[in-house]
């Protein structure tokens, strides 16, 4: 991998860049970051003190070959016009937008461009990454570039039509996870004894415990339940108001992540528009 640029070190652009350097994926003096305000990039160079802040996206660009965008839907205005300025074609563009199009992105400067979407959990070196490459890629370059994605994550190639259900799963689902069992503890300390610090404790070494048998293939996700669900058991009860009170709650949920990605991906579109018809 040659210089790599990360244009926003927010949550998602500076865990990005702290994994790709803890996973040896890229030599700190090889990583160049930009960021609006300069205090999440001094942070990051505080732990990673071979790291380069540059000034403005000019720079960086200039100074890296592979560049991910990792800003959010409403700041892409401004950096579409710096990027149609200074991209060149062999730039490798990597968005970590859901809703921003690779046809659209397409009409910059830049051949190749690919989606690269993160989850939180990708901070471990060797959760999913979606991953879906625009047109204009040779089949080696994929491979090579995939290739080196698998040094910090895992790939998984996802379609247009199925991105933000992986996404919602992907992504937003640790959130998911950890608001049902948010809600778990607190029902525990309400109903019974326990105090909030034990529910909590409990709680997080299960999930590590119930992570490392899936890691292991002991056990898929239904397995799993079958095998604590024994018949006349206390956790068919349980399963029973679950099933109850569950019913129709992710159908919504779902229906909802798609509502509002379909509104994004509209003004996304029309933000590329606009710039196209300048």
């Amino acid at each position: 991998m040659n210089n790599l640029g990360i244009i926003g070190t927010g949550n998602m652009g500076g865990m990005l860049a702290e994994v790709m350097m803890n996973q040896q994926s890229i030599p700190q003096h090889q990583m160049y970051i930009y960021n609006r305000t300069n205090e999440r990039s001094t942070e990051l160079q505080s732990r990673f003190p071979s790291i380069n802040i540059t000034q403005d996206i000019r720079e960086l660009l200039s100074k890296t070959e592979t560049v991910f965008l990792c800003v959010r839907p409403t700041q892409y205005e401004s950096l579409v016009k710096e990027l149609r300025k200074h991209l060149t074609l062999e730039h490798v563009v990597a968005t970590i937008t859901s809703p921003v199009s690779l046809e659209d992105l397409e009409t910059l400067p830049a051949r190749r461009i690919v989606r690269t979407v993160p989850t939180v959990v990708n901070r471990t070196g060797k959760a999913p990454l979606l991953l879906t490459f625009g047109n204009h890629w040779a089949d080696k370059e994929k491979a090579l570039f995939e290739q080196w994605l698998r040094t910090f994550s895992e790939p998984i190639s996802v379609t247009d039509d199925t991105l933000r259900v992986s996404s919602d799963i992907v992504s937003c689902g640790p959130a998911f996870i950890s608001c049902l069992l948010e809600r778990f503890m607190l029902a525990a300390v309400q109903e019974t004894n326990i105090t909030s610090e034990n529910a909590e404790i409990l709680t997080e070494k299960m999930m590590i415990a119930y992570g490392h048998l899936l890691e292991a293939g002991h056990f898929n996700l239904r397995e799993l339940m079958e095998k604590v669900n024994v018949p006349g058991g206390i956790t068919g009860k349980g399963l029973k108001v679950i099933e109850k009170f569950s019913e129709g709650m992710f159908e919504e949920l779902i229906q909802e992540t798609h509502h509002k990605y379909a509104e994004d991906k509209k003004e996304m579109a029309t933000l590329f528009q606009g710039k196209t018809d300048m």
